[in-house]
């Protein structure tokens, strides 16, 4: 079966995976009352449709509401894709946002997640650029520099809330010691392509449950992060390839060997059909 078909013609996300998710979409250099009249007719009031003083040209933002497993979001995001293409927008200062909730279960599993996407976050970042290897250090998905080695108690200071690192927790509420109701991740660059967006959704999907489930080598990923040495040209190198790590990171999160073959074809040769 051709791996971009089958991603193009998604019905619904597979149900091993399915994480409630919902996304921020990013756009630049369009008009925003333009871009306004033309999603109200492709989103429900549950949308919200605003902008950002960080994207250029007031830019646009599309937030949706947490998105049920069928196709009905499925076709709506088709279709707003389509939409933001037409309308040729730009991504520098944009990127794209996929927030899952977290369940009661997976509070524990913050720092495991934390640990293992440090370890892993050369593959994430080189992945998360999508069909581009332009680096954004506006948001710096490596995200812990110096932070979560020595203060790995400590990562609600930085994580919770935050909007310029690759990933955040989100306790929805102002209080930072509140539970943490999501995790949000975030990619270097923004895009309006539905491929990608199925990409990310499936990609992160799929870590969230390694870590949820235990489907890890939990041992290996503590020897791994215990043995890391912080790089400060960290952005630099997380666009190379790294093939050893990419096969063991996908061995451990991805349980479909299609949705296995779409994550090599975006991480090694960026050469995706997405038209």
């Amino acid at each position: 079966m051709d791996s971009n078909n089958s991603i193009l013609n998604r019905k619904v996300i597979d149900k091993r995976i399915y994480i409630p998710y919902g996304l921020e979409i990013e756009a630049e250099n369009i008009s925003f009352d333009l871009g306004k009249r033309l999603f109200e007719h492709k989103v429900n009031e549950e949308w919200t449709i605003g902008t950002d003083r960080s994207l250029m040209n007031c830019g646009l933002e599309l937030s949706s509401p947490v998105l049920p497993n069928n196709k009905e979001p499925i076709i709506k995001l088709k279709k707003i894709a389509k939409t933001l293409s037409f309308l040729k927008p730009t991504f520098e200062h944009a990127s794209l946002q996929l927030n899952f909730s977290v369940s009661e279960e997976m509070q524990s599993s913050i720092v495991p997640l934390l640990k293992m996407f440090y370890v892993y976050q050369d593959i994430i970042y080189r992945f998360s650029t999508g069909v581009d290897d332009k680096l954004r250090s506006i948001v710096d998905i490596c995200a812990f520099p110096l932070l979560i080695k020595d203060r790995l108690t400590r990562v609600d200071e930085i994580l919770i809330n935050n909007k310029f690192l690759g990933v955040s927790l989100k306790t929805l509420t102002k209080n930072k010691k509140d539970s943490i109701k999501a995790i949000e991740f975030r990619t270097p660059n923004g895009t309006d392509h539905f491929y990608l967006w199925m990409n990310y959704i499936v990609f992160f999907s799929s870590f969230l449950t390694c870590i949820k489930n235990k489907t890890y080598d939990r041992e290996y990923i503590n020897y791994l992060f215990n043995e890391i040495v912080y790089d400060a040209n960290h952005l630099e190198n997380s666009v190379k390839i790294d093939e050893r790590k990419a096969i063991e990171f996908a061995n451990f999160i991805y349980k479909d060997e299609i949705e296995k073959e779409c994550f090599y074809t975006q991480y090694f040769d960026k050469k995706i059909k997405i038209k």
